[in-house]
């Protein structure tokens, strides 16, 4: 009772602490073998005395009693001088103090003459004798310090001396075991003992300065005793102890205490810190006096930094003041010290050059009026450079230093970080945009994951619930936005990346992995790992492997070894060896040993550790020296686990440690796939191969694969991936089911080789090399009784990617719940209510919930509360699912009546839950629980989400929703504190509708809970107002939000739930009153339309048009919604063509734009838009009346006509030769010819009506917004097809001085090449063309020249190539220049002339610098031909002289257009460096660097003897297929794009290239005969040059080539799944990267079998090896001209084996397929944008993409040394161009072109044969194409099938 009121932990404890006392007055009278040991729970004298000599001996010793010293060492069997010995410290500490009281009072004299008599027997040769005392004074110096400083005791009544820590006793403190004495009394003893120990010294201190770990022990010892005390009384009088030690050591900081210093400020500064932290929230007398004294102690310290060690602070500054402000509390005297040491650091330093930085970065401190003075200057520093961006704010945020063990320092920082997120949220969208281009470096990403990983820490903090909530409020202002990327880039294993950065050796990397968590370690809140910290340094420095880490490391600068200096020793290495048990190797294999027990994985996981020590198997001196702390730190030995797994296996030479290792940890992984945890923490001991390193080979074996590098244990890791999906670590179990599938692949194959036969229950395609999900699933069950099929349903299920779990569904599908779940994925609720209801097997359970959430989701509101009160009176089982389902439905439909009573108080309230009682609250207006339940609402959310997994961002965004919707109900709440305004309400609308535009591109289903809340919110707030004109805002505002929820619903295709609002808004507004049809029925109308109601909604909208034309004269206001009725009467009566085109015409597209413009809307963004729509509209109706009229005229039908007419004409003309007489027939001819001229000529003047129309309107639209930009292409196509006509000429010169000229930039090729060209009949001055068509790119070039002045120069040295041909083959002949190029040319240089009047220095610089690459390009490099070095770059090329072009950007690099035309902070050309390689190839192209205005060098391929406009014109194609890819919202959240690079014609046959940095061609990869993974993975198969071989062979042998193919594939297997595998260690990284890779050979399959792009051979495709997507490179062959080669290609695209194999298991289905089929549904949808890009560039008549003999012959010549020479010899560059020229002359004609055109026009819409194909059912055809043996077979050997 006793000790537990004092707050001792036992009566044992509260006895020992007490036994120097009973000691010292039990042998006043008594013996000490007749002491009442009993009290101390001993059962004998000799156990007595054995546990408590310690305190025996230094008594006996004072007392003079050394016959009862002995008498205990005979009792004990030791001898009585050794226990003296161990007992010294003490012994000394009871005579030392009387030797240093300089004093003549009497007991004091008494007292120092007793001591020098116990001294004088100890040095008697018959005791210890002088020299051992001597000794042992100066090898037990530090624990005679601790000692001494253990018996400090400042009493009350004594005098004040300077210095003295009387000031912080108290008079009822209680006095300590004796003996004791003052502060006064122990520095005289210290300053005693120094005088003693050296006559030189300064002081003590400088003495414990030699060896400065002695400071440390002490430091630690005086914690240590301050963490066994639970007395607070006696932690008080520890504190003091320490103080006084520690002014000791900062009076002499300045001397650098034997180099200890950093570590000593380090160590004080966390000492107190964490002792402030650990204060109690109520503070007594006491524990105040002891605050004070920590914070009086943290001031001398940071005092002293300041003043003698500069830097010392400034990576702790943060955790001081995080910690400090926490204590400006309602206590005076605390406040006042706290806020005088912060003013002392922020103010009165604020400009030291070193704290400057770190006040600047510190955390906002608290807007209270305390903390005025010190926000002001520290807000002065923060701002100094102007007012912060939020992405300065947020970077500002996540660059603050922080401390893992003391989160709580963050909260100020937290609190700000909302408010600027709030007040700063329409800068979010441009971070958004950021995101989507790079969320690898997106600050949004980085934000979210940093404040996970601040609650994660926060959750397991004292105190962490305050972090939780601030941290959940900054998430809750975020919501769910899209992070455009499905994982975290954790970096999870930051410090084992730097360490194999740093070293190659593996120990070393070791050792600096285990000196960081020992580091990290010194400063923990747990003396005991301290402890353990300090031992292991001070072993580990002392080692081999230390000294030799020392020695390549000290050169560093790493902070890490300052801290690290007390810690070595001067001392000899000390030698280490694993001390091995004898039990070892059984304990090992205990099965026991390998069980984790339940809620005990902090035990388990330090006995595994310590067993793993004890076994001998590891060797490692670094890893045999931290069995301290693998005993005390849990997360240390998570971390060190792997790395005596790895040692052990790298020193197994019998393999009997792998066969012991490998038998266990299976067994483990069983047992954790049957267990299935659900924790979120893995139970996953981490293996070698799962690290951020590859582990270096068993023995002296040179491994090159990421498989010899890895996986050296026999484990099953279909239960290794089903242990990580129970962990939710998604990623981690797809790459172990991955590994698993490879695995039984290579068993297969060994059992093929040694049986030649294959598993029955595997499907396996000999030519493809996929198998069967299906069939792999059995084998998966057979192997470990888990179905692979269901764990890739589950892992696909549980990230969020949308087309994964489609490639493993397969068969599955049979299954109901699969189908279900397929279903719920998709959104399809209508098919998983009708499943649910037919399936009547599955469990109640699943059928309730299910049900419920698909009447939820599919809006079946009134349905659905049915359901529920029918579940309610039959009692069904209410599990926690089914309940929060409830009361989600209760709070949508605003239904109090929810029974509140079922649920146990011990089970926390589930989200749904709280929000209805939050509700209720604010219905009830009960405000402080509304408040109170909402923060208990979202601590509990975010430590939900603490728990999960934050591998997969899915799993974020429902908890990010709730988070949304839970600041949005606070908003609300703090809106009704006072009285429901306006303006108020108006406020927090805004803030909705802000935050919605943030939340475009996130999923629908994200986005609806919130819209949902935010209607339930608004309707209980009508419900408790009582103001009817407040009651009646509160009803227009929920109508306003209705609307845009059914337009988002609508646009979203719920069409149900959009009807739901309408329906909803009907009933909150109120009537018109005249005013026209209220907004909702519009909506209500193209809601019907999109449920395919077409004559109720067209009905419906005639109706309000006949309202509205009849209102909109009286009332402006309805003008805008008037013109929307009649725009979409417009195009849905042409859509279902129910009116003619003149009628939809003139009533209803005409006239919406007229009452469009007549309305004076002025700059309102939103009335702009519409008003856009409205002439694109007219535009795309008018642009379809006449391409329908000119394709009519095109048609054979109108041909016939025209024949007829003419021969009408011939029969008139002859009768009126010969003067026929009028009759019957004659008048009827003429009446005939007259209407049919008459019709022609209407028919003419319609389709030039409606051309003229469709231009002016494509104007008007593109002259107003920026959102239908890409209709440039349609106005062009229109203009250059039509240039003869004068009044479309006169309205293009109109538009050119209206468009913004940046519009017109993507056509600068096709506009460039068409200067010069020649109209038929009349002159182009007559017509106007040439004019219009210069002025624009006059214009154009002047405000955007970077884009532009190349094309224009491009065409003015068209024939500069001429020269250097020339040069280089004199018996060329020369070839004079077409009349028509002359032509071009001269306009060029006219245009290029003009702008030099106005640029003329940025001319200058591109002329010079053009010549330089095309002289460069033509430099003769044959002789170095065979040289792989760099080659110097002759001094007299003009390159050379380039310096400083700095008006002139890097050519090769993509410049962002800036529609204002003003180009700032552009690289620039600096120089070029003085080297070259070549490229490879006939024409030996040269790889040059150009260093640019920011000291990055690019690199560049520069071309000579070849035409690059071909490349540069695809490059545009694909830069337009990225663009419509990226308009589209399933394509852009798929991230599909197309990789491009920059390529810039200098001349008809050079230029330069944007060298792809980085790639790699998948033939090098692939099929390199040195470093190929063919032959690095399956040595034993075939080469690649073989298999051609093989293949040639049976071309010239004539035999079956499918026979010789399949053949090829037996010997030569796929093996390209190693690409991101062996790249990407990192689980969530390898997805991410596959899947880029997946998508990206669907895109540019798709966009490449659209263009018809051919020749696409391995070594024309490039993989970017960051991103693993691929580029397409040498784009010669398009347009299906491939199948006109010698050996025509037989397939779409490229997708042999290997590239399916880098799929992974699923192959090309799931994701490739369903990524190929929405990337075709965006190209039909956008194939009249296509068909015009397309249109535009085959008429380009510098575009030559025909296919001649002679280029084909050079695409598919023998690759052999005698031919490529004849080929040089016979054919020149020249007369290869001539061949060129001429075949192009003759085959570029409109019939290819309008063939061509033909062709695409059939692939956007499906026509495959004589079958038009749905999507699906195309991409199929397309895949098995590309696949087919019989047309990979048939293609040319040079094209490597095979691989």
């Amino acid at each position: 009772m006793v000790s537990k009121a004092l707050s001792y932990r036992s009566g044992e404890s509260f006895v020992n602490s007490h036994l120097h006392y009973l000691v010292t007055e039990w042998l006043r009278q008594y013996s000490l073998d007749t002491f009442p040991y009993t009290l101390l729970y001993h059962t004998s004298l000799q156990d007595f005395y054995r546990s408590s000599y310690p305190v025996l001996i230094p008594h006996l010793v004072y007392l003079d009693d050394f016959e009862q010293v002995k008498a205990v060492g005979a009792e004990l069997g030791r001898d009585w001088k050794q226990l003296l010995a161990d007992c010294f410290p003490k012994i000394t500490v009871n005579i030392l103090p009387y030797f240093a009281l300089s004093g003549q009072d009497v007991q004091e004299a008494q007292q120092r003459e007793k001591a020098h008599r116990v001294y004088d027997l100890l040095k008697d040769s018959s005791c210890l004798g002088k020299q051992q005392i001597d000794s042992l004074i100066h090898s037990n110096l530090a624990d005679i310090v601790v000692e001494l400083l253990l018996t400090l005791y400042e009493g009350t009544g004594q005098e004040e001396r300077p210095g003295d820590l009387c000031r912080f006793m108290g008079e009822l403190d209680p006095a300590p075991n004796p003996p004791y004495f003052s502060s006064f009394v122990i520095r005289a003893t210290l300053d005693y003992l120094n005088n003693c120990h050296s006559s030189t010294s300064k002081s003590l201190v400088t003495i414990l300065s030699k060896t400065p770990i002695s400071i440390q022990k002490i430091l630690l010892a005086v914690c240590q005793k301050a963490a066994e005390t639970s007395n607070a009384y006696e932690r008080h009088r520890i504190l003091l102890m320490y103080h006084l030690f520690v002014g000791l050591l900062l009076r002499e900081v300045r001397e650098g205490l034997g180099g200890a210093w950093a570590f000593v400020l380090r160590d004080v500064i966390y000492t107190v810190i964490h002792h402030i932290n650990g204060s109690p929230a109520q503070l007594d007398e006491v524990t105040t006096r002891s605050l004070l004294l920590c914070l009086d102690l943290l001031e001398s310290v940071c005092r002293t930094a300041v003043l003698f060690c500069e830097d010392a602070l400034e990576s702790h500054l943060q955790v001081i003041v995080g910690t400090l402000t926490t204590q400006v509390t309602d206590q005076p005297a605390v406040s006042q010290q706290v806020l005088g040491l912060l003013k002392f650091l922020v103010i009165e330093n604020h400009d030291n050059k070193h704290l400057k930085r770190a006040i600047q970065l510190l955390e906002p401190l608290p807007n209270r009026p305390a903390f005025r003075q010190l926000r002001e200057t520290q807000h002065a520093l923060k701002y100094s450079t102007g007012a912060f961006t939020l992405r300065q704010e947020i970077e500002y945020f996540l660059s603050v230093c922080w401390c893992d063990s003391l989160p709580l320092a963050r909260l100020e920082g937290l609190k700000d970080l909302r408010g600027q997120l709030r007040s700063h949220r329409g800068q979010i969208s441009g971070l958004l945009t950021e995101c989507q281009a790079g969320p690898a470096d997106s600050v949004l990403v980085r934000l979210v994951l940093r404040l996970l990983q601040l609650c994660k820490l926060a959750a397991n903090h004292p105190g962490g619930a305050d972090i939780l909530e601030a941290a959940g409020s900054c998430l809750g202002e975020l919501g769910p936005i899209d992070l455009c990327t499905i994982a975290l880039p954790h970096g999870k294993d930051r410090v084992t990346a730097r360490a194999a950065e740093l070293f190659g050796d593996i120990e070393l990397q070791w050792t600096f992995t285990l000196f960081t968590c020992m580091n990290s370690a010194l400063t923990h809140h747990c003396i005991k790992v301290r402890q353990a910290a300090a031992q292991c340094l001070r072993d580990t420095l002392a080692s081999r492997c230390g000294m030799e880490f020392w020695a390549a490391y000290k050169d560093s600068q790493d902070p890490m070894l300052v801290y690290f200096s007390p810690f070595r020793s001067a001392k000899k290495k000390m030698e280490v060896r694993a001390e091995v048990r004898p039990d070892s190797r059984e304990q090992l294999e205990s099965l026991a040993l390998w069980d984790p027990q339940q809620g005990q994985h902090s035990d388990w996981l330090r006995r595994l550790c310590m067993a793993l020590l004890d076994s001998g198997g590891v060797q490692s001196e670094a890893l045999l020296l931290s069995r301290p702390l693998c005993k005390v730190k849990t997360d240390f030995c998570q971390t060190v686990l792997p790395l005596f797994i790895h040692d052990v296996l790298l020193q197994d030479t019998d393999g009997s440690w792998r066969t012991l290792l490998s038998c266990h940890i299976r067994d483990f992984f069983s047992c954790c796939a049957r267990n299935n945890p659900a924790s979120s923490r893995s139970a996953t001991p981490l293996l070698p191969d799962s690290g951020g390193s590859d582990p270096a080979g068993p023995g002296p074996l040179l491994l090159g694969t990421v498989c010899d590098s890895n996986f050296w244990l026999e484990l099953n890791y279909l239960e290794v991936s089903r242990a990580a999906e129970g962990c939710s670590a998604h990623f981690t179990a797809l790459l172990y089911a991955e590994i698993y599938v490879d695995e039984v692949r290579s068993r297969l194959e060994e059992d093929r080789r040694t049986q030649s036969k294959t598993s029955r229950r595997l499907a396996f395609d000999e030519s493809s090399q996929n198998f069967s999900i299906a069939g792999l699933t059995e084998r998966s069950v057979e192997d470990t009784g888990t179905s692979l099929q269901d764990l890739l349903i589950e892992v696909y299920r549980s990230i969020g990617e949308p087309d994964s779990l489609y490639g493993c569904a397969g068969a599955k599908m049979a299954s109901p719940l699969t189908r279900i779940r397929t279903y719920e994925h998709e959104a399809l609720w209508g098919k998983a209510l009708a499943t649910y209801d037919l399936h009547t097997g599955l469990s109640d359970v699943t059928r309730h919930v299910g049900i419920v959430e698909a009447l939820q989701n599919f809006g079946l509101c009134g349905t659905l509360v049915t359901y529920l009160r029918g579940l309610e009176s039959e009692g069904a089982e209410w599990g926690a699912e089914l309940r929060e389902l409830q009361f989600q439905a209760a709070w949508r439909n605003t239904q109090w009546d929810c029974d509140l009573s079922d649920r146990s108080d011990r089970v926390a309230p589930g989200f749904n839950e709280s929000v209805f009682c939050a509700l209720q609250a604010l219905r009830d207006r009960e405000l402080s629980v509304f408040s109170q339940t909402l923060k208990t609402t979202r601590v509990s959310e975010v430590e939900v989400l603490c728990r999960d997994s934050l591998e997969a961002v899915s799993s974020l965004y429902p908890a990010l929703c709730n988070l949304q919707r839970i600041s949005e109900l606070e908003s609300v709440g703090e809106l009704c504190c006072s009285a429901l305004t306006e303006r108020g309400l108006a406020e927090v609308q805004g803030r909705w509708r802000e935050h919605g535009e943030l939340l475009e591109n996130s999923e629908f289903s994200l986005l609806e809970p919130i819209l949902a809340l935010r209607t339930a919110v608004q309707e209980t707030l009508i419900l408790r107002e009582d103001d009817a004109d407040r009651k009646q805002y509160l009803h227009h505002a929920l109508a306003t939000h209705l609307l845009q929820l059914c337009k988002l619903a609508r646009s979203a295709g719920h069409t149900q739930l959009a009807e739901k609002a309408a329906y909803q808004m009907k009933q909150h507004s109120w009537p018109s009153g005249g005013r026209g049809p209220s907004p909702w029925q519009l909506e209500e109308v193209q809601v019907f339309w999109a449920k395919q109601e077409h004559n109720l909604a067209l009905g419906l909208l005639r109706q309000m048009i006949d309202t509205l034309s009849d209102q909109v004269e009286f009332n402006p206001a309805l003008q805008p919604t008037y013109a929307e009725c009649l725009r979409l009467c417009g195009s849905w009566l042409a859509e279902t063509c129910l009116e003619s085109p003149g009628v939809i015409l003139e009533k209803y597209l005409e006239k919406a734009v007229e009452v469009m413009e007549e309305h004076s809307g002025g700059e309102d963004p939103r009335l702009l838009a519409q008003k856009t729509q409205a002439y694109l509209s007219l535009a795309r109706f008018s642009d379809a009346q006449y391409q329908s009229m000119e394709n009519y005229m095109k048609s054979s039908e109108f041909q016939d006509k025209q024949a007829l007419l003419e021969k009408a004409k011939e029969e008139v003309q002859l009768m009126r030769e010969h003067n026929v007489n009028t009759n019957r027939y004659t008048v009827k001819v003429q009446r005939e010819l007259e209407l049919d001229e008459r019709a022609l000529a209407a028919l003419r003047e319609d389709r030039s009506l409606f051309l003229l129309k469709a231009v002016q309107n494509y104007i008007l639209c593109l002259q107003l917004g920026e959102q239908q930009d890409l209709w440039v292409f349609r106005l062009a196509s229109l203009w250059l097809g039509n240039a003869e006509n004068p009044d479309l000429n006169r309205a293009v010169k109109e538009a050119v001085q209206r468009i913004p000229s940046y519009k017109f930039l993507p056509l600068m090729y096709q506009l460039a090449a068409r200067m010069g060209t020649k109209v038929p009949r009349g002159s182009s001055e007559d017509l106007g063309f040439h004019d219009v068509l210069i002025e624009l790119i006059r214009q154009t070039s002047l405000d955007h020249p970077h884009h532009t002045l190349f094309i224009i120069l491009a065409l003015v040295n068209a024939n500069k190539d001429e020269n250097f041909s020339r040069n280089r083959l004199s018996r060329s002949v020369p070839r004079h220049p077409s009349q028509l190029d002359t032509e071009r040319s001269e306009v060029a240089l006219r245009i290029i002339n003009e702008i030099r009047r106005e640029k003329g220095r940025m001319v200058r610089g591109l002329e010079a610098l053009s010549n330089a690459y095309i002289t460069l390009a033509y430099l003769d490099a044959s002789r170095h031909k065979t040289e792989k070095k760099a080659i110097p770059i002759p001094s007299d090329q003009p390159i050379m002289q380039i310096k400083d072009l700095d008006d002139i950007v890097i050519p090769t690099m993509e410049i962002k257009v800036v529609p204002s035309g003003q180009y700032d902070d552009l690289v620039t050309i600096r120089s070029f460096k003085p080297h070259y390689h070549l490229a490879g190839g006939v024409n030996l192209p040269k790889i040059i660097d150009c260093v640019g205005s920011d000291g990055k060098a690019r690199r560049q391929l520069v071309k000579g003897q070849d035409d690059l406009r071909q490349d540069a014109v695809m490059q545009q194609v694909f830069q337009m297929c990225s663009t419509l890819l990226q308009r589209n919202a399933e394509t852009r959240k798929r991230k599909l794009n197309i990789c491009r690079y920059k390529v810039v014609p200098l001349s008809q046959r050079s230029g330069v290239l944007e060298w792809c940095s980085g790639t790699v061609p998948l033939g090098d990869f692939l099929v390199d005969p040195q470093k190929g993974a063919h032959h690095r993975f399956r040595p034993r198969d075939w080469t690649s040059l073989a298999c051609r071989r093989k293949m040639h062979e049976a071309i010239k042998a004539r035999s079956d080539m499918i026979q010789a193919y399949s053949e090829v594939c037996q010997n030569f297997r796929p093996v390209f799944r190693y690409f991101c595998m062996e790249r990407f260690l990192d689980p969530a990284v390898w997805m991410e990267k596959r899947l880029a890779y997946t998508r990206s050979v669907a895109t540019s399959s798709i966009v490449g079998y659209i263009v018809g792009l051919g020749d696409r051979h391995i070594q024309n495709i490039l993989i970017d090896e960051q991103s693993a997507e691929l580029v397409h490179i040498d784009l010669g062959v398009a347009f299906e001209q491939g199948k006109i080669l010698p050996t025509p290609e037989t397939v779409p695209f490229r997708l042999s084996r290997d590239i399916v194999d880098g799929m992974g298991i699923t192959g090309v289905e799931g994701v490739f397929r369903r990524c190929c089929e929405k990337t075709m549904e965006v190209m039909r949808s956008s194939q009249e944008a296509l068909l015009t890009i397309v249109e535009v560039l085959l008429y380009d008549p510098l575009f030559d993409w025909t296919m001649n003999p002679l280029k084909a012959f050079y695409l598919q010549q023998e690759e052999q040394a005698e031919l490529n020479a004849t080929l040089g010899s016979t054919l020149g560059g020249d007369v290869l161009d001539a061949h060129r020229k001429a075949s192009s002359e003759t085959q570029r004609s409109n019939q290819v072109a309008e063939r061509v055109l033909l062709r695409l026009q059939e692939k956007l819409k499906g026509v495959e044969g004589a079958a038009v194909l749905s999507v699906s059912g195309q991409v199929n055809l397309l895949i098995q194409q590309a696949m087919d043996p019989k047309n990979l077979s048939r293609l040319f050997p040079g094209w490597q099938a095979w691989v």
